[in-house]
């Protein structure tokens, strides 16, 4: 069963999608102190990373 979190409260290296139907699957990397965001590894692409606000809602605990 799928749920939404906040970044800020899901464990490093967990997987994550920004959308629940969404094709691209992401881990939650490190926190950057200097631009307050959290880096999400692309899992398709290992040179490519987004990053986003603490308070950004994202799905987690989906089938992968």
């Amino acid at each position: 069963m799928s749920y939404q979190m906040a970044a800020k409260d899901i464990s490093k290296g967990e997987f994550v999608r920004r959308k629940l139907d969404s094709k691209k699957t992401y881990t939650r990397g490190d926190y950057d102190r200097s631009h307050k965001v959290y880096a999400l590894n692309d899992e398709d692409d290992i040179s490519r990373e987004i990053y986003v606000k603490s308070s950004v809602i994202l799905w987690v605990d989906f089938e992968y």
